[in-house]
């Protein structure tokens, strides 16, 4: 769960945040996905992000809504999505940093017989085509 606190601000309205590896690195160019509102955004080079506004139906920029329950999600390829809800009232809202974990993936051994002797000889171009050729 992502945690949040308020930065007293009465004239600006933002969430903002950062995110990163478990070493606490930042990761840079993670998407940042808001809902409801259809802003989509990348983090900076320090894994930060800001959002102070919203989308309408038209795509064109609208402020941020206060008093409203919003869905935050975090991805990027490589590693595992984080998703979290909060309530923003108003101001700026920073949250906890996020923490993404990088994908892993199980390698098992195969009992498929991949002896060459078994399969017969294959010129470099077999099963191949180019467009054009």
């Amino acid at each position: 769960m992502i945690l949040a606190f308020l930065v007293a601000c009465s004239t600006h309205h933002a969430i903002m945040g950062q995110v990163i590896d478990r070493n606490g690195e930042p990761i840079e160019r993670a998407n940042v996905a808001l809902s409801p509102g259809g802003v989509e955004i990348v983090t900076d080079d320090s894994g930060k992000f800001v959002i102070d506004y919203l989308r309408d139906d038209e795509g064109s920029r609208v402020k941020l809504s206060r008093r409203t329950d919003y869905a935050i999600e975090f991805f990027k390829v490589g590693y595992h999505p984080a998703k979290s809800d909060f309530y923003f009232k108003n101001g700026e809202l920073l949250l906890e940093p996020v923490t993404l974990t990088e994908d892993t993936i199980k390698v098992d051994n195969s009992n498929v017989d991949i002896d060459p002797d078994k399969y017969p000889d294959r010129a470099q171009d077999a099963g191949g085509s180019y467009e054009g050729e």
